[in-house]
């Protein structure tokens, strides 16, 4: 009987009947063959030297792969997708065989020395690591040793191959496993995985979707980490300059949203009973920059930004502030000759700006301005009743014509004929106005933008033109990261949301390289 075979029920009473000596020699020659099996296998790996195939493992794969291909070939049903199909399978198994050699090869001739002090590691011993790759599971042999002077048990051959300590998966399985989770649940994630030829489960693809992102997290937070000092600010100033350029407008747009958390699980009710409120949604601060001038339009006159950045984080206004402030300088905050915030009017939002950017041009979204008059509009005289219409025309056109006293005085002198449920309403968007009156300038850009459409402008108003009126960018880019986050009876954890923010954030910089060294790096997605 094999170790793998399950025994029957008469075996199994038979084995009991025997006596203890008998089972104890038994269960010796088991360990013993384990044990000779292993060192068998130690023996193989150690000889290694490089990644290769045997003639007999090459004859066995050309045999198998042409004997698949000329079935197909005779099949007058199966196309090139069965071609491909048959292609991938068949080169699977050379494949692992190759990784498993070629990661050896490399394992063994790593050096079991010291990472920090290079001194050689003492008491050395010799132990395999399975682990899942791209081809298949990998068993691969390492030597491993005591270094005195760090006091620490290291791998070498690990650091060499990219192996994180207890990691389960290859780089590229780890890849491949939080990029699949960021768009999608992992129960849907694992059927694309097994198209990719990954047999992974839910919960491996959501135990390492989460490692990835808290691996994402650490390196956010080195990178974060150059902001506290002036040599770091320095090195990061000199990463980004690049090539001279011509003068240009770095803008900024800042939002949140909201997510869904299951706080204090099991104790709702409880907690009710004893008077608390049990929040359940929490915001997502979010921001994205991009240079004036890397935005245009489409040959459908459709709005693009060829090169921009996001940041996006559940952790409060204290962790947007700095990766905001670090994402501008990376984005050429040094260079520009101008800064221009656009945003909802949100309080804490100019609030963070005179903060970190006291000197940027502030704009107030139009849309959100004119959905504002709308509001009172629609209170006055009902939803999408004429009246409302005509009513709302002329202050949307002061609005435009940056009127904004002369809109709040209209709105004032409004004020006293109505009830007194209306006139608190009334004087809320009163307030909204006055507060944000600076910041309400449009005329020159909805100018600029008739000349461009005229054939008139000049090459200032043809500049002017390309200015936003709204935060658009940003409040697509809040609505594209709650696709994945606010799904259909979706519950987050703040530590399980912010991994995931983080590495769908990375993906989207273009600075997905910096988490996985063997991919290129990526032209960041808008």
């Amino acid at each position: 009987m094999t170790l793998t075979e399950k025994p029957t029920r008469q075996l199994r009473r038979a084995l009991a009947r025997q006596s203890p000596s008998v089972l104890t020699q038994r269960l010796t020659e088991e360990i013993t063959a384990k044990g000779t099996a292993r060192a068998a296998a130690a023996t193989a790996a150690a000889a290694v030297t490089r990644g290769q195939l045997t003639d007999a493992e090459l004859q066995a794969w050309r045999t198998d792969f042409e004997a698949r291909l000329q079935t197909i070939q005779q099949h007058p049903e199966q196309n090139l997708g069965h071609i491909e199909e048959a292609v991938a399978a068949v080169a699977k198994e050379p494949l692992r065989l190759l990784t498993q050699r070629a990661a050896q090869a490399k394992a063994n001739a790593t050096p079991c020395q010291c990472l920090k002090c290079q001194h050689p590691l003492s008491d050395q011993k010799y132990l395999a690591r399975a682990l899942d790759s791209r081809f298949g599971r990998l068993a691969i042999w390492r030597r491993y040793g005591w270094c005195p002077q760090c006091e620490t048990w290291q791998f070498p051959a690990d650091y060499a191959l990219g192996l994180a300590r207890n990691a389960p998966a290859s780089p590229y399985v780890q890849e491949i496993s939080g990029l699949l989770v960021t768009k999608m649940p992992p129960e849907q994630a694992v059927a694309v995985a097994q198209r990719l030829g990954l047999d992974l489960s839910r919960c491996r693809l959501d135990r390492e979707a989460h490692r990835q992102g808290l691996k994402a997290q650490a390196r956010r937070a080195e990178s974060l980490a150059q902001l506290d000092t002036w040599e770091g600010l320095q090195k990061l100033a000199r990463d980004t300059e690049g090539p001279p350029s011509q003068p240009f407008t770095l803008v900024i747009e800042i939002d949140a949203w909201n997510i869904r958390e299951r706080d204090a699980w099991g104790q709702t009710q409880a907690l009710r009973q004893q008077g608390e409120k049990v929040e359940r949604w929490h915001w997502v601060y979010m921001a994205t920059v991009f240079r004036l001038d890397h935005r245009g339009q489409t040959a459908g006159q459709r709005a693009v930004i060829t090169q921009r950045g996001y940041v996006a984080t559940r952790l409060g206004l204290e962790a947007l502030l700095p990766q905001l402030y670090r994402e501008a300088l990376q984005r050429g905050l040094g260079q520009a000759q101008q800064v221009l915030v656009i945003a909802d009017g949100a309080v804490w939002i100019w609030k963070l700006v005179q903060d970190r950017f006291p000197q940027a041009r502030q704009q107030l979204d139009l849309w959100h301005a004119e959905e504002h008059l709308w509001a009172v509009a629609h209170d006055l005289y009902g939803r999408g009743t004429p009246e409302a219409c005509a009513w709302v025309k002329p202050l949307l056109q002061q609005v435009r014509n940056d009127q904004t006293s002369a809109l709040i005085a209209d709105l004032t002198q409004l004020k006293p004929r109505l009830l007194e449920a209306q006139q608190k309403k009334l004087q809320t968007q009163i307030e909204y106005f006055q507060h944000n009156a600076h910041r309400m300038k449009y005329k020159e850009i909805l100018a600029a933008r008739e000349a461009v459409q005229a054939g008139t402008a000049t090459t200032e108003q043809t500049k002017r033109a390309n200015q936003p009126l709204g935060s658009g960018a940003i409040e697509s880019t809040c609505r594209q990261y709650q696709c994945r986050f606010k799904r259909t009876g979706q519950f987050w954890t703040t530590a399980g949301d912010e991994a995931l923010l983080c590495l769908e954030t990375f993906w989207r910089n273009g600075r997905w390289h910096e988490l996985y060294p063997h991919v290129k790096a990526n032209v960041a997605l808008n």
